[in-house]
């Protein structure tokens, strides 16, 4: 273990406000230009093709661990909002991920063949977000490798990513490219999903600072949605169903460009916002399973 690592793990122990501190905050959004900048561009995009996942992470961001009949998204569906979005701005990384992307692999295949089409021009990375806990079937694993554009990100939760190793020298042996993320890193935590009474300064702070606001747009039945706490969320009927939080993807494509780059550039907070609490900046362990039957 690097000093770095080591001296990380000593301060979290000692006190997460300490190692943020040092190690995150102030989050450094590089990109800030860039996106004020954008008229017709994504920089991130969060796909989601399933609710189902092979974890049942207790503190997951996202809410998968709220779902108690999580299910695959009809691909007709996935590929219709997909290709509305395209038809109106570009997107410079697409993340596909669910819960665990390779629970539907039906739906994943339909995805990577549809993005070897000419909308594929459209997008730059495609980043597949994996726990690696299963690994794909033969036909799965050929389309991402004919992609060159396609990697794979592990999020390497120790033990928990049972088939990680295995599945990492499957891709090298076939020349996929990856990325396996530190297992040293922490989550923030987001809190449990109910309505938090911090202040005005804090929540518009916090959305300000907010990285997800920034990289995790999301794409989710029918909506683009600010974040996947949002989605899931409302989608689950625990955070508001708020208008003008959000953008239907039923708009002509002029009037749609116009209503992203407008959600991408807001400087106020959604509802959700005040459901999170990451603006706390509190560090918990990654992957803590909740006794609950997994898929």
């Amino acid at each position: 273990m690097g000093i770095k690592k080591v001296v990380k793990k000593a301060l979290f122990n000692i006190a997460s406000g300490i190692n943020d501190v040092l190690y995150r905050r102030p989050y450094k959004d590089i990109e800030k230009k860039k996106r004020k900048s954008s008229k017709d561009t994504l920089l991130h995009l969060d796909l989601v093709i399933t609710e189902c996942c092979s974890l049942k992470c207790r503190d997951c961001s996202n809410l998968m661990q709220y779902y108690c009949k999580p299910e695959n998204l009809k691909t007709e569906d996935v590929l219709s909002d997909l290709t509305k979005l395209l038809s109106a701005v570009r997107v410079e990384e697409l993340k596909i991920l669910g819960g665990e992307p390779f629970v539907n692999q039906k739906g994943l295949l339909a995805v990577l063949e549809f993005l070897a089409g000419s909308e594929g021009n459209k997008v730059g990375k495609i980043n597949i977000i994996t726990n690696g806990t299963i690994i794909p079937g033969e036909d799965v694993l050929e389309a991402i490798k004919r992609e060159p554009k396609a990697y794979i990100t592990f999020s390497n939760y120790g033990k928990l990513s049972a088939k990680q190793d295995e599945f990492i020298l499957i891709c090298k042996d076939l020349g996929i490219s990856y990325v396996v993320l530190d297992e040293d890193f922490y989550w923030l935590d987001f809190g449990r999903v109910s309505e938090y009474k911090e202040s005005d300064e804090f929540v518009q702070r916090q959305y300000k600072n907010c990285y997800n606001r920034k990289n995790c747009m999301t794409l989710y039945k029918g909506r683009l949605y600010v974040c996947p706490r949002q989605a899931h969320g409302t989608s689950l009927g625990l955070i508001p169903d708020t208008e003008g939080d959000f953008v239907a993807l039923d708009k002509p494509e002029v009037e749609l460009k116009k209503a992203v780059i407008g959600l991408v550039n807001r400087q106020y907070p959604i509802t959700a916002c005040r459901y999170c609490i990451n603006g706390k900046y509190i560090h918990i362990p990654r992957g803590v399973q909740e006794k609950r039957k997994t898929l």
